[in-house]
């Protein structure tokens, strides 16, 4: 059985691998990596609901660790607690965590928390992002989604709900700040990688 503590370390290590990829890009390329100026009513709305969830999914994995035993009142059934559960769960927050670390580092100086105002850096199409225009969203969303196997319950699908609505929205002005920046370059690499996974080759600029 994988230890009671890996959902809050997955999650922990994730938040300290972004902090020290923003600090990284801040101090070798001096961009702002963490901003949320553009539509900035918007993205303040965001900023403020993925801080929530990220506490709550904090909390949630503590509360896995320590007091398992609260988890049987916000309706999390026995059938959870199977050895096979866990290790998919546990497999799952090792691929997140890689993903989001491999991801980060192939963005170099484009790695961005939030879109500024002056909008993306150049474009990334390399590496993973040549399988998937979005792979640290993906990551993120199969952490939650990691927690969530370990511990189903109504507090870790109200995590799962709000973070992957959040990426929708957050994909959304990312993806209008590409096509304003990068124009038909981003059109024809949206076209022929899918926003979540998956390609489609192209040929003559139109899907083969």
């Amino acid at each position: 059985m994988p230890p009671a503590w890996l959902p809050l370390a997955a999650l922990l290590t994730i938040i300290a691998v972004s902090a020290l990829r923003v600090r990284g890009v801040e101090r070798t390329h001096g961009v702002k990596a963490f901003s949320f100026g553009r539509h900035a009513p918007i993205q303040a709305v965001a900023e403020r609901n993925w801080k929530l969830a990220t506490l709550l999914a904090l909390a949630l994995a503590g509360i896995a660790w320590l007091a398992p035993q609260w988890e049987i009142a916000l309706g999390r059934p026995s059938w959870a607690d199977t050895a096979a559960i866990k290790w998919i769960a546990s497999s799952i927050f090792a691929a997140s965590v890689i993903l989001i670390a491999i991801a980060q580092v192939q963005m170099g100086a484009s790695w961005r928390i939030g879109v500024p105002t002056e909008g993306p850096g150049p474009l990334v199409a390399h590496g993973l992002f040549r399988w998937s225009r979005n792979p640290i969203f993906v990551g993120m969303i199969g952490a939650v989604l990691a927690l969530f196997l370990w511990s189903p319950h109504i507090g870790t699908a109200a995590v799962l709900a709000a973070t992957w609505t959040l990426a929708l929205v957050q994909v959304r002005i990312e993806e209008e700040a590409l096509r304003e920046k990068h124009g038909d370059t981003y059109e024809r690499y949206a076209a022929e990688v899918g926003r979540w996974f998956g390609r489609t080759p192209l040929r003559d600029g139109l899907p083969a």
